[in-house]
């Protein structure tokens, strides 16, 4: 008996002992957390090699990867920052005097160059004007630098005079900045094939170790004014095809592949080690109406189309699923978003009583006309698969109610002259990079209409009024005001339909932390201006940690 009992104690004492363990692991774990420490490699596979990787002269939307690596090697005046908006980068202070024309940066003073060299304001200077020379940079939103006056008045302060007050000036001073004293009386159409060209010297988290047309292999930057970053390496590999992507995830050889739209990795069986993120792109397609031709300058013609549209099973089966239903222009998460201003649901009821109040009645065959002349238009896309999808399915659709479309498939080139010489009747086309001040004037202000990119000709006093008011107000808070008086006008009006806001979505090594974008427990801003904003925050991320208790164990 006593032997007995003698087991039953240790039993006991051992169930108590593992207990605790387990309790203190517990309580261990959910008082710690990882503290990131230097080391380690990231590896992301990119589509193509890079063609022309070149800051001011690099095109974004057509080489991706270019701009990849220009987002890790170089800084602008102004940078994002995690809440989304534009925050100081080179640049450590701004002013804006009274007028709003006249801009004062004042440069941090701890920048070098990647080969030693300090920034100086006349790296600045050479960079802007040289902007202002190019006829045609690559991202077209530098244009809007030509107009600006660029000075130095000492080593660490560079001024630039507007022509007139443009609140939405500091998202254009993102712009990356060049060594003048690399670049200096050398024509912009020689920098590609000059020393610099290969060796991409600039201010950035990360430096260029190597590049060829397999990889670039990048170093961290010792010297970075945000702090070394904690990764030591950073290779970009080119591969031919998302395929080869999705194989070298399989066999451990990369941490990360990302895409546009998520064709290949959203339906993807991925490694274990592997987690799928996402996140929404600054850009949209949506389907203009041409307001300036009969029958579509009518309001409630074109609100009965609205209605008779149903976006989520557009969005279901033309795209899988795999983009964001978007209500305005301006854009869910951007900060002049407002989210009371809905598009109407779709209502197929309502969107053959206000066709029948407007003479349109079925025919024999289930068309509908107005005095003998079908409801008929041609809708006219280029051939990116999605819109061209989105195009298809509001034909099928609209047909359902006995309006009769035909889908014109064009070359892109082709699409933008009809679309600029409003040559057209209903068109699906994309905007892209919109960028953290998303300033809709030059898309839908009326002086817009004939030479600007207004496609769809609206003219709206309330809507011209708002924008002009919106383009020079500085205070954020107003200007987000104007910005929502906007966005419920311009629904009302109907002048395009928005369809879909395309995702970013990437696969990544879930050993890799401080990615917060994709991340749906961060507090940072999760929409992408543009691919190359998936670095946001590079410097920060990190596959080496120690576990660090913070907070009481009680």
């Amino acid at each position: 008996m006593a032997r007995r009992i003698r087991w039953q104690i240790v039993i006991a004492a051992l169930s108590t002992l593992l207990v605790a363990g387990l309790l203190g692991r517990l309580a261990l774990r959910t008082a710690s957390v990882a503290s990131p420490l230097e080391g380690g490699t990231y590896v992301e596979a990119l589509t193509g090699p890079p063609q022309l990787p070149v800051p001011l002269l690099n095109d974004p939307l057509a080489d991706p990867s270019g701009r990849a690596l220009i987002g890790l090697l170089f800084d602008g005046l102004m940078r994002v920052g995690a809440d989304g908006l534009v925050e100081p980068a080179l640049a450590a202070a701004y002013e804006v005097d009274p007028t709003g024309e006249v801009y004062t940066f004042s440069l941090r003073r701890d920048v070098r160059w990647h080969d030693g060299t300090p920034l100086s304001a006349d790296d600045v200077v050479f960079t802007l004007r040289a902007l202002q020379s190019l006829a045609d940079p690559g991202d077209p939103a530098d244009r809007a630098w030509q107009e600006v006056l660029v000075d130095r008045i000492d080593d660490y302060t560079v001024r630039a005079t507007l022509a007139r007050p443009y609140a939405p000036f500091l998202a254009l001073a993102r712009a990356p900045i060049l060594p003048a004293h690399l670049l200096g009386g050398t024509p912009p159409e020689r920098w590609a094939s000059s020393a610099f060209g290969r060796s991409l010297i600039g201010t950035g988290p990360y430096r260029l170790a190597e590049l060829d047309e397999r990889r670039a292999l990048l170093e961290a930057n010792p010297d970075y004014f945000d702090g070394r970053p904690y990764l030591d390496t950073i290779e970009l590999r080119f591969i031919a095809a998302p395929e080869a992507a999705l194989a070298a995830l399989g066999r451990g050889e990369i941490t990360a592949f990302g895409e546009r739209g998520g064709a290949t990795l959203a339906g993807a069986n991925l490694p274990g080690n592997m987690r799928l993120r996402s996140a929404p792109l600054d850009e949209y397609a949506t389907l203009s109406f041409n307001l300036r031709a009969a029958p579509l300058d009518q309001q409630p013609l074109r609100a009965a189309l609205a209605a008779a549209l149903d976006r989520d099973a557009l969005l279901e089966v033309a795209l899988g699923g795999q983009a964001d239903q978007i209500d305005t222009p301006i854009l869910p998460g951007s900060w002049a978003s407002d989210p009371t201003a809905r598009w109407p649901a779709p209502d197929r009821a309502r969107a053959e009583r206000l066709l029948g109040e407007l003479g349109y009645e079925p025919t024999i065959g289930g068309a509908r006309a107005r005095d003998g002349r079908p409801l008929a238009f041609e809708l006219i896309v280029d051939g990116e698969p999605r819109r061209l999808a989105a195009a298809q399915e509001v034909a099928r659709q609209w047909g359902q109610i006995g309006v009769a479309v035909q889908v014109q498939q064009l070359e892109p080139p082709e699409l933008v002259r009809r679309l600029q010489a409003h040559d057209f009747a209903l068109a699906i086309h994309s905007w892209a990079r919109l960028g953290p001040d998303p300033s809709p004037y030059a898309l839908w202000h009326s002086s817009q209409a004939e030479r600007g990119l207004n496609y769809a000709g609206l003219a709206d006093d309330q809507i011209d009024s708002a924008l002009e008011e919106a383009l020079t107000e500085t205070d954020l808070a107003a200007r987000n005001a104007l910005y929502g008086a906007f966005q419920r006008r311009w629904i009302q009006l109907a002048p395009a339909i928005p369809l879909f806001q395309p995702r970013y979505y990437f696969a990544v090594d879930s050993g890799l932390g401080g990615l917060a974008i994709g991340d749906p427990q961060s507090a940072a801003s999760q929409l992408l201006f543009g691919t190359e904003d998936r670095y946001r925050g590079v410097a920060r991320w990190y596959t080496n940690s120690y576990r660090e208790i913070q907070g009481d164990l009680q």
